[in-house]
């Protein structure tokens, strides 16, 4: 054990993980002081090798003494970090021993026994965090009065209570946070006494928005007014805390009305105006809460910000549900992205008094208004908006068709199906794609025959809708004619019908696709790669081995996903054989194939040595998919020579979890 301990000294980091590792299995307790003693070492990997024999081979009682001595060491982190991991690791098997261990003068290892008991929260150790929060140690009370807050046990609130208080600022502020989190209704009126104190302002603030008591409002309100802006910003925010709490939006407005006055309105837009994020959302939210169309303007000026669009927009529906009527007016505007706002407001509310203002705004000069007005007047679900819709399908500018096709559906009527057929035989090429695009939406299967014959249109944007339609609609009739869309002259309409039937599968579909594996289009052997593979259809293995040599990397690449998804040894060994290619896309792409199959992690390893840094990621990531220690060893060794961050942070990350 002397010569061991002596080659634990050794510059080389490998013989000294070779040391740890020579005493894995041997269970002799005179091991124990040489794994400890290697839990000191530099490296991270030679400490853990030695925790995990410790674990795996020793019972707790012989080891956990030396791991409390790990936090003894000043000058090392990397030792009482790994004790301190290990120690929360054991979880309960090692409360009595830190409990025992808690009476040393030495300040720091009584902080840390806190931080571990803290983690674990046993019960047990209750009596000793109680003990611990007067702690002469300033720092060991403060992180115990933090953990309790963590262990949200009642039984700590009057200590808790008595800390807020009578202890010092240290542990009085920690101990506010706690019982908020905790949440036991006992502490408020402490907590109210509390707020006479303004170093203590703003943790009790946030106490009492988590246990939002609406008899506590009173008292929380006028701080919105408060000389310290901080504390404005923290009663603003612990005011929305109590309506995300449940406290009703009625009784926080006439508070907020009643305590403040006139001047609440312009506290709340100032503070819309906040430089912090958190504070301005508060304020967007109370403005709606307080339904005053003053804030109107302010509101719809902030809307042009994307980053607090979505706070406005909901503050806006908030007052729309109460009072549809009020939002007309906004309307009034010739600012085309207000319109589209409002429109995107109404859309939520969906009140019926929007209709003859969004049926206008159809017509609307501006596309972008056209499409969001379409989609917010569909959500009346009034068939009228039919014929205006319709009008959209031949827009000018194609994102006004998608909403309209969208809105139609959206809409579910309108149309018959002698009306829709029409429409698909329009001789508006537009129309046709269109309807085609809005029969798949709708999952109209009862005119899949006359989408059938309208693969034959001469327009290739509508074939390709029909397409589309087809694959939503997904029937077995739709499926017959998505297979003879695999037969269009276009390589476009063939790639998106193969993808189609490898989504939805059915009786034929395998070997019609296994044919397709040798068109003349790269994308289109692509796509039948790719659904077979969906498909997992072991009698295609064949057909893709025979794609491995194609002249597309593509093509290949899609090959050997798809050889892995299906799997067996046939699939096995040629996905290993891909392994030797030249090209580095298709070495990773079978390198990170490989994890869906047993055995493998021999011919993996060596590619954690690859030149080429994506290569090397792709290995690290099918080993770290891969159960057993071998693969996990191969990846700690790496840590040592690995010099991309990114691969290291991958590998750390495997690791951890």
């Amino acid at each position: 054990m002397q010569e061991l301990i002596k080659q634990l000294s050794s510059s080389n980091i490998e013989v000294r993980r070779e040391v740890v590792e020579s005493m894995r299995g041997v269970k002799d307790d005179a091991c124990i002081p040489v794994l400890l003693k290697a839990m000191e070492d530099v490296s991270w990997r030679v400490r853990k090798t030695a925790v995990d024999i410790l674990f795996d081979e020793y019972p707790v009682g012989k080891y956990i003494q030396g791991l409390i001595q790990l936090l003894y060491i000043e000058d090392n982190a990397g030792a009482r970090n790994s004790a301190i991991e290990s120690l929360i690791r054991l979880g309960k098997k090692a409360t009595a021993f830190l409990i025992e261990a808690f009476k040393t003068p030495n300040r720091d290892v009584r902080k840390f026994i806190i931080d571990v008991l803290g983690e674990q929260r046993d019960g047990r150790a209750l009596p000793l965090m109680l003990e611990a929060i007067r702690d002469e140690d300033e720092n060991v009370s403060a992180t115990a009065v933090e953990h309790l807050g963590k262990v949200r046990e009642v039984s700590v609130v009057d200590a808790l209570i008595e800390i807020l208080e009578n202890g010092e600022l240290w542990t009085a502020y920690p101990a506010a946070d706690a019982l908020g989190r905790i949440g036991n209704k006992k502490a408020v009126p402490h907590l109210l006494t509390a707020l006479g104190k303004k170093p203590l302002r703003e943790p009790v603030l946030k106490a009492l928005g988590r246990l939002a008591d609406p008899s506590t409002l009173p008292a929380v309100v006028p701080l919105m007014q408060d000389a310290s802006k901080n504390i404005q910003e923290q009663a603003l925010r612990t005011v929305e805390m109590f309506y995300h709490n449940g406290v009703d939006a009625e009784f926080i407005v006439s508070e907020i009305k009643g305590i403040l006055g006139g001047p609440a309105l312009d506290l709340l837009i100032r503070h819309a105006w906040s430089s912090k994020r958190e504070v301005r959302i508060s304020a967007i939210l109370l403005l709606g809460l307080m339904k005053d169309e003053a804030a109107y303007g302010p509101l719809l000026d902030i809307s042009h910000e994307e980053e607090f669009a979505e706070d406005v927009k909901n503050a806006l529906v908030f007052i729309g549900r109460h009072n549809p009527e009020s939002l007309l007016k906004l309307f009034d505007t010739t600012d085309t992205h207000q319109l589209r706002f409002i429109c995107e407001v109404t859309e939520k509310v969906s009140s019926p008094v929007y209709y003859d203002v969004l049926e206008s705004l159809l017509r609307n000069d501006d596309g972008h208004v056209r499409a969001t007005a379409a989609i917010s007047i569909s959500m009346l679900k009034d068939v009228r908006a039919a014929g205006g819709l319709r009008e959209l399908l031949v827009d000018p500018y194609s994102d006004v068709q998608e909403s309209a096709v969208a809105a139609l559906s959206n809409l579910g009527g309108g149309f018959s199906d002698d009306q829709l057929l029409e429409m698909l035989r329009d001789d508006d090429p537009v129309l046709r794609r269109n309807t085609a695009m809005l029969l798949g939406k709708m999952r109209s299967s009862g005119l899949v025959m006359e989408l059938g014959f309208a693969l034959k249109d001469s327009d290739r944007m509508v074939r390709q809708s029909v397409v589309e339609a087809l694959s939503s609609i997904g029937t077995d009739e739709a499926v017959k004619y998505l297979m003879y869309a695999l037969t269009d002259e276009e390589p476009s309409i063939r790639t998106a019908a193969a993808l189609s039937l490898g989504r939805i599968g059915g009786p034929g579909v395998g070997d019609s696709l296994m044919i397709l594996a040798s068109d003349p289009d790269n994308s289109v052997r692509v796509a039948a790669a790719k659904s077979l593979g969906t498909l997992k259809d072991k009698a295609a293995i064949g057909t893709l081995v025979c794609l491995l040599d194609d002249r597309s990397g593509f093509v290949v690449t899609s090959a050997i996903k798809a050889l892995g998804v299906i799997g067996g040894n046939e699939a096995r060994e040629a996905v290993l054989s891909m392994l030797s290619a030249s090209d580095d896309e298709i070495r990773r792409t079978a390198i990170i194939a490989l994890s869906a199959f047993e055995d493998i992690e021999g011919r993996i390893v060596p590619f954690l040595k690859d030149r080429d840094w994506a290569t090397r990621m792709a290995a690290v990531r099918t080993l770290g998919s891969m159960p057993g220690k071998d693969a996990i060893r191969e990846l700690e060794k790496l840590l040592d020579t690995e010099e991309d961050p990114t691969v290291i942070k991958t590998v750390e990350e495997i690791l951890s979890a």
